[in-house]
């Protein structure tokens, strides 16, 4: 992970399957991940969009 201020990325399927996971990211939470995306997704007004990229930030200090 080479961009600034990337802790951890996590790729899922559209099941909630992890694909992989680097950094902090938790596979564990593959599931939530493509829940988010899915609803983010339903927003749009193009029924052919692709499910987006979703960035999710925590401070966890």
């Amino acid at each position: 992970i080479k961009t600034e201020g990337v802790k951890g990325v996590l790729v899922a399927d559209a099941h909630g399957l992890c694909i992989g996971a680097r950094g902090i990211a938790n596979p564990n939470c593959a599931g939530f991940v493509t829940a988010i995306a899915t609803h983010a997704k339903a927003l749009s007004d193009d029924p052919n969009s692709q499910a987006p990229t979703t960035k999710i930030e925590a401070d966890n200090s």
